[in-house]
């Protein structure tokens, strides 16, 4: 009898038993395959969070303790205050704490806040890797803001003047260290509130980690996307900053005349709105 004649002479329960034993095997090695892998992938995305939770919090801290640092408040003393306050007030600007006038150190001179502003930018940058997409867009608001602040301090140099009249460089240093301080007067409450979302966005960050890419930011695809727009809409509708920029301005163009000793009442307010038409 050959080896063929002895397998086909086997009953058919045997042939059953070994194609059903043959068929758990097969299976049992496919869910062995696929759970082994399920496992693993899901072990090392664990171990990818944990290292994005680690860096975040972190990155997080660092950007909190510079800003709480930077956010000190001063208050000016009432001797100094009286003649800014009613300078502002006649201006029609916002005076958060009334006729205490309050401020973060960081706008006490322009000197300081371009220290303070070019240290943001620094920490951001070092930072904003580990940071969800919600918080890196608040910190890009944040830093949109401040550019707007900084650019008030060039407002000076957009005023029309007479033929043959300028700023020299001490009364453009003193005009801009008045600028930054009254900005950081009349934004004392609206700058603390960015840095206080950005605290509770953090933290939400951290209870709801996500660690998927992000397919867009503020520079992918060009500068002006999506984003770089919606940061300069924010701005211009819904923050204080932007809702008293022709206040600013006029503010400015009234102190650069007084220093100069001229009547601010004979500036063209056309050649002005010239200046800064959008």
């Amino acid at each position: 009898m050959d080896l063929n004649e002895l397998f086909l002479s086997y009953p058919e329960f045997v042939w059953q038993g070994v194609f059903s034993l043959a068929s758990t095997l097969i299976a049992g090695l496919i869910i062995a395959f696929v759970t082994t892998f399920y496992l693993k992938k899901k072990d090392e995305r664990t171990r990818v969070a944990g290292v994005i939770l680690e860096k975040r919090i972190n990155s997080e801290q660092t950007i909190l303790d510079f800003l709480e640092n930077a956010s000190f408040t001063i208050e000016m003393p009432k001797k100094n205050s009286r003649e800014l306050y009613e300078l502002m007030a006649a201006h029609d600007l916002e005076l958060p704490h009334g006729p205490n006038l309050q401020y973060a150190k960081v706008f006490s001179s322009n000197n300081e806040f371009q220290e303070f502003f070019r240290a943001f930018e620094q920490q951001v940058s070092r930072n904003k890797l580990w940071l969800s997409k919600e918080v890196r867009f608040h910190l890009g608001l944040m830093n949109a803001y401040l550019s707007w602040i900084n650019a008030s301090a060039l407002v000076m140099q957009r005023i029309p003047l007479p033929d043959g009249v300028h700023l020299t460089d001490d009364e453009t240093e003193n005009l801009s260290d008045q600028i930054i301080l009254i900005q950081g007067i009349s934004l004392d409450s609206e700058f603390k509130g960015l840095i206080a979302h950005l605290e509770v966005l953090m933290v939400d960050s951290i209870y709801h980690l996500k660690i998927d890419r992000v397919k867009r930011s503020l520079m992918r695809n060009g500068f002006m996307n999506r984003d770089t727009k919606k940061l300069i809409k924010v701005l211009d509708e819904e923050t204080l900053l932007g809702a008293q920029r022709e206040q600013l301005i006029a503010l400015v163009a009234a102190a650069v005349y007084s220093i100069k000793g001229l009547d601010p009442g004979e500036l063209d307010a056309d050649l002005l709105a010239d200046q800064f038409a959008e």
